[in-house]
């Protein structure tokens, strides 16, 4: 029998089958978290606690517990020692508190996203025995010399002049760079490379270029110069506009806080403006003819965006987490796209399938889907109405919509909806519906838990017909606007008039007080001889 002593350099996980998960004990006294075998070792995901410099072993010793068919009880044990070659994807990502890394000659295999988010990364040493791995004139970098590709770098990188691709992930949430020079040698940039260097001020992109992932500065709230050298044959930054752009497509694919989109440009790619903060509004150039997934996701200061003409193609909502949009508008005289009776939102008008909504979107009655991620993370909604025939909703369209307090549903059968249409919202909020709709709602809604069969038999729930006013509705107060002086009146669900007021051009009215007038949390709002439009509490 094998004498069983302790390394010191070990806690031992018992494991069978020759393949155990192991944590080993630096000299600094921090454990890393080892995948071990009877020929190697890999670096796994790490507890994000780790700091200082990390000096990685070449090689591990463990001890391989045998076992008999069956039984719990070892009858002895092996003990290997195997070099440390891999470093899984994503190892050390998020260690915000890592200062250096040393990386032995052992290691032949490094994974995407190994040190993203290393925000206080200074120090990139590779030994200079590897086979694989380089990190030339102290560049404070991973270069794969194989293939001449930029694994992983930090906020003090250097990429030397023989890189010819910088890995996906490559510098991805690394804080404190802000400026970094590609060398002409670079032919491909990958996906996520740059994304989220909140220090990144500007970024130039040589004429060698030919293949720019997606999403390479997303997130890079400084980036306020992004150009292209005028030779690049695949990519340009026309008219100073501060962007990427395919040009054989006329299609943005990346943009920055800078960006002014050109009138030439026919396709935003998609996510191409993701996290950008500091637009209120966004020009479209006339030319638009694609909008792609998620364009414009999270720009939570765009508070208004007019779809041109041209416009036949819309992604998954390119809205989606734009927290302060109020006004959605679709050209007049776009044949594909409406936003028919001021609803705030966009619908496609061949299948009455809603695209993209906002926080202020007034689903029409001849609505008759709700698209994916349609609302997806408008935080600012507070109540839906779903009209009649809507018959289903589809993944995620409400999903982060944590402001919703109530839901209003007009269908008698409820409409399918996928398992994470609402996610994120309150279960346990009214879900109002109509008498005798129960038992549909129940198994189709599963979602939720407070179902009141109360809903207004006989009201509409939206208005079809061209308004000409508008009713606007944040924190309880209703703001009532329109050219020509009309009359307004409320009432409660059961019909009870609650106020009227004589023919106005414009009057703001505190609709938490009326409704204290009565115990229903349903009030409708009359204009004129239009239908009425609810407001829920």
């Amino acid at each position: 029998m094998i004498k069983k002593t302790v390394l010191g350099l070990l806690l031992l996980t018992v494991g069978i089958a020759s393949a155990q998960n192991l944590d080993y004990t630096i000299p600094s006294g921090q454990t890393l978290q080892l995948s071990t075998s009877p020929v190697h070792a890999a670096v796994l995901w790490q507890d994000t606690t780790l700091s200082g410099h990390i000096t990685l072993p070449d090689s591990v010793t463990y001890w391989e517990m045998l076992y008999m068919p069956d039984n719990e009880v070892p009858y002895d044990s092996i003990r290997h020692t195997v070099a440390l070659t891999g470093i899984v994807q994503g190892a050390f990502s998020h260690c915000h508190h890592i200062t250096g890394i040393d990386i032995p000659a052992t290691v032949a295999t490094i994974g995407e996203a190994a040190f993203a988010y290393c925000t206080s990364l200074d120090s990139i040493h590779i030994d200079s025995r590897n086979a694989v791995y380089a990190s030339p004139l102290c560049c404070n970098a991973i270069v794969n010399t194989t293939d001449s590709t930029l694994v992983a770098g930090c906020r003090r990188s250097t990429i030397p002049s023989m890189v010819r691709n910088i890995c996906s992930y490559a510098f991805q949430g690394i804080k404190g760079l802000r400026f970094i020079t590609l060398p002409d040698s670079l032919k491909a940039i990958g996906n996520y490379a740059f994304a989220e260097c909140d220090s990144l001020t500007a970024i130039h992109i040589p004429a060698s270029v030919r293949q720019i992932g997606w999403y390479c500065f997303s997130h890079c709230p400084q980036l306020t110069s992004l150009t292209i050298a005028e030779e690049n044959a695949v990519y340009d930054s026309r008219e100073g506009c501060n962007a990427v752009i395919l040009t054989s497509r006329d299609m943005l694919q990346q943009a920055c806080p800078a960006t002014v989109i050109p009138e030439s440009v026919r396709i935003i790619g998609q996510l191409a403006f993701t996290g950008i903060t500091c637009f209120d509004r966004i020009a479209l150039p006339a030319a638009l003819s694609e909008i792609h997934d998620f364009a414009f996701e999270g720009c939570t200061s765009l508070h208004s965006i007019h779809i041109p003409a041209g416009v036949y193609f819309i992604g998954d909502n390119p809205f989606a987490c734009c927290t302060s949009l109020d006004t959605i508008t679709v050209d007049s005289a776009n044949t594909v796209f409406d936003s028919r009776s001021s609803c705030n939102a966009i619908i496609e008008k061949n299948n009455g399938r809603l695209v993209s909504g906002c926080r202020s979107t007034t689903i029409p009655n001849n609505t008759y889907r709700i698209a994916p991620y349609a609302f997806k993370g408008m935080t600012g909604l507070h109540r839906i109405v779903l009209p009649k025939n809507v018959i289903s909703i589809d993944v995620g369209a409400f999903a982060g919509c944590t402001g919703v307090n109530t839901i209003l549903s007009a269908e008698q059968t409820a409409p399918q909806v996928e398992r994470n249409s609402f996610e994120g919202i309150d279960p346990n909020i009214a879900v109002h519906i109509r008498p005798g709709s129960l038992a549909s709602y129940r198994e189709r809604w599963s979602y939720f838990h407070n179902f009141v069969e109360d809903f207004p038999v006989g009201i509409d729930s939206t208005v079809d017909t061209e308004r000409s006013y508008s009713l606007v509705y944040r924190d309880g107060i209703l703001t009532f606007t329109t050219a020509s002086p009309l009359p307004l009146r409320i009432f409660d669900i059961t019909g009870r008039e609650l106020y009227r007021c004589a023919p106005v051009s414009r009057t703001t009215l505190h609709l938490t007080d009326i409704q204290s007038t009565t115990h229903h949390n349903i009030l409708l709002v009359q204009v004129g001889g239009f239908p009425a439009e609810k407001f829920a509490f």
